[in-house]
């Protein structure tokens, strides 16, 4: 469960559990039970997504990734729109992701060195989940945006 509030850092108590279907990459839809939280002082209820789900999303959180990455498109279950919007999703984002990890690192930005971002998603495996808690603190939520949540 959620340990504290996203928004005020109030201790969460356990509300219920909701369920929440996610595509797999091997195209099975399977059911989740994921806890949520109550905030008493925000009077928010909050949900807690393990790491391979994404916020407004209804695909395992890798194959949105090896999409983005171009990476195992073959594996991949979604149809072509969808791959298309996630990769034009994210590249509306990538700008802003990059923002976040510079201010995380509180590096200053070489004027014309290659992106933080694009040496992370280079060099690291899974780099959406070291991006996601940046993400998550600055309320970057947009349905409509490349979504990331923090590790559970």
């Amino acid at each position: 469960m959620l340990s504290v509030c996203p928004h005020c850092s109030t201790p969460l108590s356990c509300h219920d559990h909701r369920v929440r279907y996610v595509k797999l990459r091997c195209g099975i839809r399977v059911a989740l039970a994921v806890p949520r939280g109550y905030c008493a002082k925000c009077q928010r209820l909050h949900t807690e997504l393990p790491s391979f789900v994404r916020p407004y999303k209804h695909y395992e959180a890798s194959v949105m990734q090896d999409v983005v990455d171009d990476k195992s498109l073959m594996t991949c279950p979604a149809d072509d729109s969808t791959i298309r919007r996630w990769k034009a999703e994210f590249s509306a984002s990538a700008p802003y992701i990059e923002t976040l990890l510079h201010a995380a690192c509180a590096k200053k930005v070489p004027l014309f060195g290659e992106p933080l971002l694009a040496i992370l998603r280079r060099k690291i495996r899974r780099w959406s989940i070291l991006v996601t808690p940046l993400l998550c603190a600055s309320d970057f939520y947009p349905a409509t945006q490349f979504a990331l949540v923090p590790p559970g």
